[in-house]
């Protein structure tokens, strides 16, 4: 991901206050695979939150599962539905590709979309 233009990933996207991220673990859908687990709450506008604690790795190796989470939300971003989702990344997700970690972001949201409105 190269810098400016189209390419980048802009701050409307991103989940920045400790008020959203408390509101959407408060308020939010949780689903957890082997990969990463998702908090997810429908809001007007589709942003994300990347959480990944120290003990995952070091800096350069969090900062670079940081990065790749954010480009597979950027470039698939209109398959999401507006939501603010939180994603929390395993160790197995370590050595996954952009394409690959897009394509099971979006399965795991689709999934709790479908699995909400069932409930209701």
């Amino acid at each position: 991901m190269s810098g400016g233009g189209d390419g980048r990933f802009p701050a409307t996207m991103r989940l920045k206050y400790r008020r959203d991220f408390q509101a959407v673990y408060r308020e939010g859908a949780v689903w957890k695979g082997p990969c990463f687990s998702l908090h997810i709450l429908k809001r007007e506008k589709k942003r994300i939150g990347i959480v990944i604690p120290r003990k995952w790795g070091t800096a350069v190796e969090r900062n670079r599962m940081k990065r790749r989470l954010r480009e597979a939300f950027r470039r698939n971003a209109h398959l999401f539905p507006n939501a603010d989702i939180i994603v929390k990344p395993t160790i197995e997700c370590r050595d996954e590709t952009i394409d690959r970690i897009a394509q099971m972001l979006i399965e795991a949201v689709k999934e709790v979309v479908q699995t909400e409105v069932a409930d209701g």
